[in-house]
């Protein structure tokens, strides 16, 4: 199929824009993920580091639907073959022994006993095929035979007779331009261009949906750690009230309102945990082949957090890209091509059949002489020596052209109405012209899709600046209250308040990074520039590699 190559230059492609945003949000403590719960279907331990660049390479290696659009192609290319087939030529040899006996009352019937004996020993050979062009046919055609007789007449016994000939049929009209055969190959071809195209389209999607599972995965394990890190400090504080309050310096309520802040932190870790095991899943299923792999009960953790490039599109710039690069349209193309052929060979149809059969013969004929006593003419008639003799014989009055044959024949088949070809042609012509709707809402389509995927990266980097402005805005005012409860200026409760609102403005702040990622994604397969941006070509075979 397509082999895939990977330059170095497009490593420095992928998406990238957490690094500064994350910079800039506090860092947390290390979280103690072995006070978590263990996950369903995943081995404790551990997680596995995972760059974006390996599940791109695991995906294009052992995701199924990425096979499925492989061996799609793989079976065009057999298709083609199929068709070719019909220019094999076929080769019949046959045999054939055969002994009668016949009653004979005729005196001239040549019966010595009132019964007329034959035995039949003959061998052919047959050649016939198809011409590649202009839809014509061959065929060659070889018999020999061995005859006995106890016919009292015969003057050649044993006798052999042998024939050769060559035939052709040229098409004056129908099938002339374009047959059912040579149809099939044009449309077998133009599939293979159609699974060419397919195949690209399988690749950009699934490569689009494993960078936003990736990014998924990286937003559902970072809040994660958040959560557990924020558990964890409620956890501390509702061990600090307990030690003020034994003290004296805090009220009992205070240890109530620091519980009910860890209980409303642990209902939050088990929710990050279940979309952290969701988005796992998703990313797995889109880049191992089954379950029975290393990594399916592998934890995995995004290593890829760096800062993206925003590419600086037009409308118009976009929309250019996306018309010469959309696997869509190349897809559309093939079945324009598809119905071209269709639209060729339904009018070929509708004409009138006139073949020209030409045909160009020789026999020959050999013997062993035998003077007959009851011969009815007297005995007059001489045989030519040439006659006399084998087999061998037999072939030289072929070789020397004693007894040729030829034949031209013009064979007629004219329809009267011939309505199925007619309407066949007409629907092929209305198909064409519903293709010419279908580009038009293809181009559409692409266009509000474009036209969404630029609006999301926009809109999506407007969300980040403003997470990371608030997430930075809760750290101040978190920091603050604490030095107000601190010095006895503040309360337990401000203090829990401040503490949400940071653990909520720094896990909105992990989400828009994702988001801009995952816009990014969106905005190269609108484009049609996903597989560009991940070094992947396609070149003529059915292997597909990544290099590094």
């Amino acid at each position: 199929m397509r082999a895939v190559s990977r330059s170095m230059s497009s490593a420095a492609l992928v998406v990238l824009l957490a690094a500064t945003a994350w910079a800039q949000a506090p860092a947390p403590t290390e979280p103690q993920r072995a006070s978590q719960p263990p996950r369903v279907g995943v081995r404790p331990g551990g997680a596995t580091p995972i760059a974006l660049d390996d599940a791109i390479l695991l995906a294009l290696e052992q995701n199924n639907d990425v096979a499925i659009a492989r061996l799609e192609r793989n079976i065009a290319l057999e298709d083609v073959r199929a068709a070719l087939g019909f220019l094999d030529p076929v080769l019949q040899p046959t045999f054939l022994y055969e002994r009668t006996t016949s009653p004979v009352t005729s005196v001239i019937g040549g019966a010595a006993n009132g019964s007329v004996a034959r035995s039949d020993w003959t061998g052919g050979l047959q050649l016939a095929g198809r011409s590649p062009w202009l839809g014509g046919r061959f065929g060659f055609d070889f018999t020999s035979t061995r005859l006995e007789t106890n016919n009292t007449f015969q003057r050649l016994n044993p006798q052999f007779p042998v024939s050769t000939g060559v035939m052709y049929v040229q098409p004056l009209g129908r099938g002339l331009t374009l047959d059912a055969e040579r149809r099939q190959i044009l449309l077998s071809r133009t599939t293979v261009t159609q699974t060419d195209a397919q195949l690209a389209r399988v690749l950009m999607d699934q490569l689009s949906l494993v960078e936003q599972a990736y990014w998924d995965l990286a937003f559902a394990s970072r809040n994660a750690d958040l959560q557990t890190t924020a558990l964890a400090q409620a956890q501390r504080q509702v061990d600090s009230n307990e030690r003020q309050v034994i003290q004296g310096t805090l009220a009992p309520i205070d240890v109530v309102e620091a519980e009910t802040q860890v209980a409303n932190f642990e209902q939050s870790l088990a929710t990050a945990e279940q979309a952290l095991t969701e988005a796992e899943n998703r990313l797995k299923s889109l880049m191992l082949t089954d379950r029975g792999s290393a990594l399916w009960d592998q934890p995995l953790v995004p290593a890829d957090l760096r800062e993206p490039q925003i590419p600086p599109f037009s409308l118009e710039a976009a929309m250019a890209l996306a018309l010469s690069r959309r696997p869509e349209l190349s897809e559309y193309e093939a079945s324009v091509a598809q119905n071209d052929i269709d639209q060729r060979f339904y009018a070929d149809q509708a004409r009138p059949q006139i073949d020209l059969v030409s045909r160009y013969a020789l026999s020959g004929l050999a013997g062993t002489f035998i003077e007959q006593p009851n011969d009815p003419l007297g005995g007059g008639t001489t045989i030519p020596p040439f006659f006399a003799g084998g087999l061998g014989s037999a072939l030289s009055t072929i070789t020397a052209r004693r007894f040729p044959t030829v034949s031209v024949q013009l064979q007629m088949d004219l329809p009267l109405g011939n309505r199925t070809a007619s309407a066949n042609a007409a629907r092929a012509r209305l198909a064409g012209n519903q293709l010419g709707r279908v580009r038009q809402q293809l181009e559409q389509t692409i266009e509000a899709e474009v036209r969404n995927a630029l609006q999301a990266v926009q809109s999506s980097q407007q969300r980040l600046m403003s997470a990371a402005s608030a997430a930075r805005n809760a750290q101040q005012q978190y920091e603050s209250e604490q030095r107000r409860f601190e010095s006895g200026l503040g309360t337990v409760f401000l203090v829990l308040e401040r503490q949400t609102a940071l653990v909520t403005a720094q896990s909105q702040e992990l989400g828009a990074q994702a988001d801009v990622n995952q816009a990014l994604a969106l905005l190269d397969r609108a484009v049609g520039r996903t597989l560009e941006r991940h070094g992947v070509q396609l070149q003529g075979g059915d292997s597909q590699s990544k290099a590094p």
